[in-house]
């Protein structure tokens, strides 16, 4: 099963802007409404994310904290994990002795994770095990929310169902059941 179900892709081309935080709402589109990170998906759309220099602005020499191509839209859980969190003192050495980060915008970052059908993440690389520690990927809110956005994709496909071949009480049935098991799982992660 892929780690993410839609790696982000920045734009490379983009209006300069003087503050980082102005570009939120580009890398919202361009990281598709998901973590670069671990993939959640921005389910609540109001704001619970934020924006990560992938390289941190401690390190930053030549990279400018507003330029656009380090700038990762995260989950405050991975945000947070990684803070200002860098394997060198160097903006240009990121991984060093199989440790460090990989910007998730580069097709190789999902090659060192694996996501299981019960939405769990693990590593297949020293480098994905770093990262994974790193970012406490293990965090019971990343699975949450993958196993959230497989609940809502069941509800969009059963309402379909119900509009296309109409209502009966099975379908019904089936979506109050996933409606309740969506509610129960929004109130154990937005406590």
């Amino acid at each position: 099963m892929s780690f993410r179900r839609t790696p982000p892709a920045r734009r490379l081309h983009i209006a300069n802007k003087s503050d980082y935080r102005e570009y939120f709402l580009e890398l919202k589109e361009d990281f598709k409404l998901r973590c670069g990170y671990c993939g959640s998906f921005d389910k609540r759309r109001n704001n619970d994310f934020e924006i990560d220099h992938f390289v941190p602005q401690r390190v930053l020499n030549e990279i400018k904290t507003n330029e656009y191509k380090n700038l990762v839209y995260s989950c405050k859980s991975c945000n947070r994990s990684k803070s200002g969190k860098w394997i060198s003192d160097d903006e240009n050495i990121s991984i060093v002795n199989e440790e460090g980060f990989i910007d998730p915008c580069n097709e190789e970052y999902d090659t060192h994770f694996i996501r299981h059908t019960d939405g769990d993440i693990n590593w297949t690389s020293n480098i994905g095990k770093w990262i994974y520690r790193e970012l406490s990927l293990f965090n019971i809110q990343h699975t949450i929310f993958w196993l959230l956005e497989d609940i809502r994709n069941s509800i969009d496909e059963c309402r379909n169902i119900m509009r296309s071949e109409g209502e009966t009480q099975e379908l019904k049935d089936c979506l109050l059941a996933l409606y309740i098991i969506e509610e129960e799982f929004l109130n154990k992660i937005f406590k």
